[in-house]
């Protein structure tokens, strides 16, 4: 039998894995979903942002043309882009951020994540997981069955604390280089997809929409940060329809 190439590149967010896009697409050979640098089996990151991303680039499949990323892993994917805009046909970026701009913001964002790090360091993945899970952009995950949560917390128990500490020092926020410009000229097809109930995101999506009005934005309603673990059926949905054809900017909202 023929094997198939993978076409497509899921990305999965920060203490997560790529076993979480299980939970919206079937098992299927055009679909790659790798653990990220830091992440469960992705290894350490030990050089500066662009240097991972340069790395994990050069270790796609050509085939890949598609990439999709959660949080973390949408502004990976972004960065991707930025280093390889004709490589890649489409891009739906889920719940993420283009880089910070102002000095000022990134060093901020630097020094909460430092925070981040210690508690990793001093005090262990337990502690890490239990004050990271009480965050206010995680709140409405707190209406999912137990069994979900369940199900996450244990994933999260299962990272290594340096791996984290290592993605966070490397690859957070603070460190990631703008890809603003680098959107407003790519020539793909860009989908953006939020929740209804993510108002801080919300408010970056219609930034991205205004620097690149091409752009595809999505609501899915009732849903917040995590549409992976919320809303995995309205997600795929979601991300189905947007392989049609490309049009002017719209916002579409699914219930």
């Amino acid at each position: 039998m023929k094997s198939v190439a993978p076409r497509c590149l899921l990305l999965h967010g920060f203490t997560g894995g790529g076993a979480d896009w299980s939970s919206v697409f079937p098992e299927d050979p055009e679909r790659l979903a790798i653990d990220l640098p830091g992440h469960l089996t992705g290894p350490d990151p030990t050089s500066d942002y662009l240097d991972v991303i340069r790395a994990l680039l050069d270790r796609l499949p050509p085939s890949i043309d598609r990439v999709i990323g959660y949080s973390l892993g949408g502004r990976i994917a972004l960065s991707l882009i930025q280093l390889a805009p004709e490589r890649f046909r489409s891009a739906a970026i889920i719940s993420a951020h283009p880089g910070l701009l102002d000095p000022a913001l990134r060093e901020q964002r630097r020094l909460a994540d430092q925070s981040w790090i210690r508690l990793l360091r001093d005090q262990g993945i337990e502690a890490f997981v239990a004050a990271w899970e009480h965050q206010p952009l995680f709140q409405t995950q707190a209406r999912l069955a137990p069994e979900i949560l369940a199900r996450q917390r244990a994933q999260r128990l299962s990272q290594r604390p340096e791996g984290l500490a290592g993605a966070l020092e490397r690859l957070g926020l603070g460190e990631m280089p703008g890809t603003w410009e680098a959107l407003a000229r790519y020539h793909g097809r860009l989908d953006w997809i939020v929740g209804g109930e993510d108002r801080r995101f919300q408010a970056i999506a219609h930034e991205v929409l205004a620097h690149r009005p091409a752009t595809r934005l999505h609501i899915l309603e009732d849903v917040g940060h995590n549409p992976l673990l919320e809303a995995p059926e309205h997600l795929r949905l979601c991300l189905e329809r947007s392989t049609g054809p490309t049009r002017n900017a719209h916002r579409i909202s699914i219930a």
